[in-house]
């Protein structure tokens, strides 16, 4: 029951038979404190309401120049190295502060700050302490996207041998072809002004660059002909005997053990090329009379149109026929009805 007492007549009013109470939801978040010492605040002024959160955040900010720049915290300003500037309180016990004429590291009182040296040194490219596994991508370097750009656009050269000679997954060099391509573009009609080439200085300087890897000599006897890059599928029984020598009809290749007699002779290493790899095949077939109609009305008698309930259309028997629609692709026949 909620009473409410009238202060001006003194007297009581019953508001409500109904018993209503009030629920208050306390959080049990607590508050993250650092691990390390930190000096307290001490007392302050009465009108002083800074916390002690709030006191330790000046401490690590350090203080302000006439301009309002932490110019003392060594992650004020940005990378300029190729190194990123990551956050370790634990090695630098939560003080960031540096003198900004000589770069030594200063504790919160203004002396020189003995950084510790941990048993386990931190990779610096996670910016997360205990997360290992997120890690700052490496940038390539001018030099890299250049030869990159010259050598798929320009020369043309397969896209699967540049990724295998820099190290680079194929869908990040073509990102950089395209790119490369766009910037090129847009240097040619004017429209990179000094701020964009400033801050892509500035973020280039950031992130760490990518180094290609050392590759020893090619080890592997045969190179690898041009007409296995790409994938070609054959349908075959399962009881159909099929080997190497097979798998270079269907490439159109001569079998490996030739390929070793004639490099064993001759002790060259090119590449695999043949005059007649050049030629183009044509061929001409009838084209499948079904291709422009799904349903094609034609004269049957009754009782012979139709196939026997249970009739199986298998596309691994030997003699199975073969069409060909407009583009020149083999398909399977269907039977014809009627």
């Amino acid at each position: 029951m909620i009473i409410s007492n009238n202060q001006l007549t003194g007297k009581a009013y019953k508001l409500s038979n109904a018993c209503h109470q009030q629920a208050r939801n306390f959080s049990r978040r607590r508050i993250a404190y650092p691990f390390y010492s930190v000096p307290r605040m001490g007392r302050t002024h009465e009108k002083d309401h800074k916390t002690n959160l709030k006191h330790q955040m000046a401490l690590f900010l350090g203080k302000k120049n006439f301009k309002g720049e932490y110019t003392s915290n060594k992650y004020f300003e940005a990378s300029n190295n190729h190194k990123p500037k990551y956050i370790n309180p634990d090695r630098e016990s939560g003080s960031p502060l540096i003198n900004p004429k000589t770069g030594e590291a200063l504790d919160y009182y203004g002396n020189k700050l003995i950084l510790r040296q941990n048993q386990r040194e931190r990779n610096i490219l996670a910016p997360f302490p205990t997360n290992e596994f997120c890690q700052t991508n490496l940038a390539l370097s001018e030099t890299d996207k250049e030869e990159i750009y010259k050598k798929i656009v320009i020369e043309k050269l397969p896209i699967q041998d540049v990724a295998v000679s820099f190290g680079i997954r194929i869908p990040r060099l073509e990102a950089v072809a395209r790119l490369k391509e766009i910037e090129k573009r847009l240097i040619k009609e004017k429209k990179i002004t000094e701020e964009m080439k400033s801050m892509a200085q500035t973020m280039y300087k950031m992130f760490p660059l990518f180094e290609r890897p050392v590759h020893s000599e090619n080890l592997s006897e045969i190179p690898v002909p041009v007409k296995t890059l790409q994938s070609r599928f054959l349908t075959i029984a399962e009881s159909e005997p099929f080997g190497p020598v097979d798998a270079a009809k269907v490439l159109g290749l001569e079998p490996a053990e030739e390929t070793l007699k004639k490099l064993a002779e001759t002790g060259g290493h090119s590449t695999i090329t043949s005059s007649k790899a050049n030629e183009k095949q044509i061929f001409t077939a009838k084209q499948n009379e079904k291709d422009r109609f799904v349903f094609k009305f034609t004269k049957a008698k009754v009782g012979e149109v139709g196939f026997r309930y249970g009739t199986t259309l298998r596309d691994n028997k030997k003699d199975r026929k073969f069409t060909f629609d407009n583009s020149g692709k083999m398909i399977n026949a269907l039977p014809i009805s009627g």
